[in-house]
């Protein structure tokens, strides 16, 4: 499968997804509930009944999000320079940040079904995921682009070739 082609289908499962959830019927309290006490002022509610319309769509959405961002990444290296190595780091980057979403969901839903969480770093569980884990997942990827630019992104023979271009351009403009 072409890269352009697993584009176009996770655009699709995306746009399902948002028409899914928009066709849903607004969850219960989706405005929050009424404060016991202070007048006015909204109290969240039930996060579980919130996500009870919705199912998993956020989850899902999520995951196909992750996969077109590292499809897009992928394709912006040239045809002739994807090799073993560089499906190896996207398969490994995207597992990884695949992992860090599950984790923050399943944390997460974990939560809302039994009210508990652990701490850590001074944190529920799942904030730490958020704030460790989504940011952290990418970092392989930045990673990867400042230590293989040369190899994969700018290529020397590819500079060498817009040097050429540039040069046949000018001349063939009288330019000096």
């Amino acid at each position: 499968m072409k890269p352009i082609h697993a584009v176009f289908a996770l655009l699709l499962c995306i746009a399902g997804i948002t028409i899914f959830v928009l066709l849903s019927d607004p969850p219960p309290s989706a405005t929050g509930v009424s404060h016991p006490t202070v007048n006015g002022m909204s109290l969240g509610g039930d996060g579980t009944e919130k996500l009870s319309s919705i199912g998993r769509a956020p989850y899902y959405f999520q995951i196909a999000v992750i996969l077109l961002a590292g499809s897009l990444l992928y394709m912006g290296i040239p045809a002739h320079r994807r090799d073993r190595l560089l499906r190896t780091w996207f398969a490994v980057g995207l597992a990884f940040a695949i992992f860090v979403w599950i984790s923050l969901y399943t944390g997460y839903e974990s939560y809302l079904q039994t009210g508990q969480t652990k701490i850590v770093f001074g944190f529920p569980v799942p904030t730490n995921w958020m704030f460790w884990g989504i940011w952290g997942s990418f970092v392989a990827f930045d990673l990867f682009y400042v230590f293989t630019f040369r190899r994969y992104f700018l290529h020397p023979d590819d500079e060498a070739a817009f040097h050429q271009l540039v040069k046949d351009c000018e001349a063939e403009r009288g330019d000096d």
